[in-house]
């Protein structure tokens, strides 16, 4: 488009510039002929002005042929670019046809693999080997996919990422933070950094353990004028700890 733009501006220049010096010589050549009019038989004056005359033919045909010459380099330009334009839309098509060429061609490799295993299945042939072959070709058809940029997302024991998982239900648990998957239920990948399927995970809800029963412990041999405040003091003490083991709960479940 530059080209083709810095060509029109360059025709258009020249056309303009030879036009305006057209004008203009043909202008002189008039006054001239007034001038030669108007000497009448003033024949001294008539030699030089025919050889200005024939100078501003001179310089006109010069310029005419540069302005053919400009426009014939223009039409050149405008069709080489025409050509370019069209050549690189066709090789861009074919690209795009194409592009998935490599990969069709790796992984032909796996579909033959899983038809040697089908026909293993069917002919009888020993199940703990055609599941061996099934898991080796898996392995195989992964490795060519990680190969051309496919990763799985991790999930399992991650804390939940909105980018990357999409969560379908919650379980409340003891052994999990808030947020923190628990269970995956199909696994998510990325195409070289870019998601193209998030993983759909259960997320876990921390709870509290439940308290421990209560203990009744055997009151000491009583002695006199104490008994009453010790059960007094075993008691505040119960009481206590109640409270700080139901803070502890209520700060780990808010986190």
């Amino acid at each position: 488009m530059k080209a083709e733009g810095k060509s029109l501006r360059a025709r258009e220049f020249v056309e303009n510039a030879s036009g305006r010096l057209y004008y203009r010589l043909r202008r002189e050549y008039y006054a001239k002929m007034s001038e030669l009019a108007a000497a009448g038989e003033k024949g001294a004056a008539l030699p030089r002005i025919m050889r200005t005359l024939t100078e501003r033919e001179q310089e006109i045909a010069k310029l005419t042929a540069d302005l053919a010459a400009m426009r014939d380099l223009a039409l050149r330009a405008r069709a080489d670019l025409d050509n370019s334009r069209k050549r690189f839309q066709r090789e861009k098509a074919e690209t795009i046809k194409y592009a998935a060429e490599q990969l069709v061609g790796e992984l032909i490799v796996v579909l033959d693999n899983l038809e040697r295993a089908v026909a293993s299945a069917i002919s009888g042939a020993d199940v703990a080997g055609v599941r061996e072959g099934v898991q080796m070709v898996l392995d195989q058809f992964l490795g060519i996919l990680r190969a051309n940029g496919l990763e799985i997302i991790p999930s399992d024991g991650q804390q939940f990422d909105p980018h990357y998982h999409e969560a379908i239900g919650t379980e409340e648990r003891e052994d999990v933070v808030d947020n923190q998957v628990v269970a995956t239920v199909q696994k998510g990948y990325t195409l070289r950094g870019r998601v193209v399927r998030p993983a759909m995970v259960r997320v876990g809800r921390a709870v509290c353990p439940a308290p421990a029963a209560d203990v009744v412990a055997t009151p000491p041999p009583e002695i006199e004028g104490i008994p009453a405040a010790m059960e007094e003091v075993a008691q505040e003490q119960t009481e206590q700890a109640g409270e700080e083991a139901s803070d502890n709960c209520g700060s780990s479940t808010d986190k």
